[in-house]
């Protein structure tokens, strides 16, 4: 069975054609492509937050995977989970399943080669249960808009987050703009900006800017960013990957 497992990918990754669908160019922001219907895409990402001293030092990985479907040539829906590990450098940590849920990503425009508009927008629906904190849901609403100009490619994310439960809630919005240019083939470089920001005093508020670069070949793609920490952390390096089948 194993073997049979890398075969499979083995043979999805050296197939022809593009996976220009669900990839993103970028670390830390949603793209603005979706699976075509009766499409799949298996996609996985991960990532860390490395806090400043005075923050007690706290860092955070997070990996992350899930099957993407396409429900039509414009909808798609998602079902991820996300194991978060948790600590500081040298001293107490942990690993857990921290989340899973469902999301829907629905492009307003046709991505139809042919027909597509440089202007693209789409908006991401989420639904994530809590683990760890068992009455507690994380909705996520994205909105997100993209402009093809010859090579370059720019986008903006911007992704209202809330934890409620029965008895707290909590707020934040995550803003995000970026930039990618084709250097040749289907290499790309470029950078982006992305910001934390908590509507309360639950949580942590901190920005980054840094270059990204991302890669398509066959049905696979891969985009990785380093962020800088320019408010509130060291340094936040992301990595999306997806493989269609």
């Amino acid at each position: 069975m194993r073997s049979g497992l890398v075969l499979l990918i083995a043979a999805a990754i050296a197939a022809p054609g593009s996976a220009h669908a669900g990839r993103s160019f970028y670390g830390w922001l949603h793209g603005t492509e979706v699976m075509p219907e009766r499409g799949v895409e298996l996609q996985t990402w991960i990532g860390e937050e490395n806090r400043v001293e005075d923050l007690a030092n706290r860092a955070e990985t997070w990996w992350g995977v899930g099957p993407f479907i396409g429900i039509t040539d414009q909808l798609e829906i998602g079902l991820p989970l996300n194991v978060a590990w948790f600590g500081t450098p040298g001293g107490p940590a942990f690993t857990a399943l921290y989340d899973y849920g469902l999301e829907l990503r629905y492009r307003m425009v046709t991505q139809d080669p042919e027909d597509a508009p440089p202007f693209a927008p789409l908006v991401r629906v989420a639904v994530n249960r809590l683990v760890l904190e068992r009455d507690t849901v994380r909705p996520e609403v994205n909105i997100i808009a993209s402009y093809e100009a010859g090579s370059a490619h720019l986008i903006a994310d911007v992704n209202f987050v809330g934890e409620i439960s029965r008895d707290a809630h909590h707020f934040e919005v995550h803003p995000g703009v970026g930039a990618s240019f084709n250097l040749r083939g289907d290499l790309r470089l470029g950078a982006e900006a992305f910001a934390q920001i908590s509507m309360d005093d639950d949580g942590a508020t901190w920005a980054i800017v840094g270059p990204n670069l991302s890669w398509t070949h066959g049905r696979t793609w891969v985009s990785v960013a380093y962020g800088i920490g320019v408010y509130q952390i060291k340094d936040a390096p992301r990595m999306q990957w997806g493989i269609a089948f």
